[in-house]
């Protein structure tokens, strides 16, 4: 009797035992790494010089400081070599690991704006400005996925 009291006992702890096992292994074999922002850009013909311009003064100010407050892991600049019609003549590639909160982001543009000395009525400016020499032609999110072991 007592022994087949331990041997059902044992069988009680193997029977709970098992589905754990099997729940552990049914993972997905990738997981998320980061996230990637790629925005493509359309320069207007002979307006390269000044959208560059653009790049290495306004926009890095403002990615080095994302980076910097740990907003964003980093940022590049990708160029289409040979872009065939209708392709974008660059990509600019923001990487990081999370979302900002509402809160979070309003606080960044208060940042952001206080760091440039400028309103938010200047950054629409300046924004539309730019429309006369590149065009925005699209935004992709997408995520960078690992093996999971």
């Amino acid at each position: 009797m007592k022994r087949l009291l331990k041997t059902a006992l044992c069988a009680s702890v193997l029977a709970m035992a098992a589905p754990q096992a099997a729940f552990a292994q049914d993972e997905y074999p990738l997981k998320g790494a980061e996230w990637i922002e790629v925005t493509s850009i359309d320069i207007h013909d002979g307006a390269g010089l000044k959208y560059a311009n653009h790049l290495a003064s306004v926009w890095r100010k403002n990615m080095d400081f994302a980076v910097e407050q740990g907003w964003i892991e980093s940022y590049e600049i990708w160029s289409n070599t040979h872009a065939r019609q209708g392709e974008p003549d660059l990509w600019l590639v923001t990487r990081f690991d999370q979302f900002a909160t509402n809160e979070e982001y309003e606080d960044r543009g208060r940042k952001y704006r206080a760091m440039m000395e400028s309103t938010i009525e200047q950054s629409q400016e300046a924004s539309a400005n730019r429309a006369e020499y590149r065009t925005l032609m699209s935004d992709v999110l997408i995520k960078r996925l690992v093996w999971r072991d």
